[in-house]
């Protein structure tokens, strides 16, 4: 049970763990021609359209398709893509606003404004 797990199947491992943290780039150095590019039955326009917008659900289905679902590497890969889904939205709209005044003495004074 606990090999099933942790198996890798026919995708090299290197690719599995650094899929996880740079899914695209990880895909790209697969593509580009190590030869660890996971073979699957997909159309190549739904292979880059998913590389494109959903790489970690890509890499899901691969590992789906090569060990199934019973595989701590699918169910990794399914966590993730749906925390970047549902992720901190709104920390790229916060907008901060440094002014740093400098007064006649030679003192300087810097306020931070964050605005949403």
């Amino acid at each position: 049970m606990m090999n099933s797990l942790f198996a890798t199947g026919h995708i090299a491992l290197w690719l599995l763990v650094a899929g996880l943290f740079f899914p695209r780039l990880a895909l790209l150095v697969a593509w580009l021609g190590t030869g660890t590019y996971p073979s699957n039955s997909l159309p190549e326009l739904v292979n880059f359209v998913s590389w494109l917008f959903f790489p970690r659900f890509l890499m899901a289905y691969y590992i789906y398709t090569d060990m199934g679902p019973n595989n701590l590497w699918f169910w990794a890969y399914l966590a993730l893509g749906i925390v970047g889904c549902f992720g901190e939205t709104g920390y790229a709209r916060r907008r901060v606003t440094r002014r740093t005044t400098v007064s006649e003495n030679g003192t300087t004074t810097t306020t931070t404004v964050e605005e949403e």
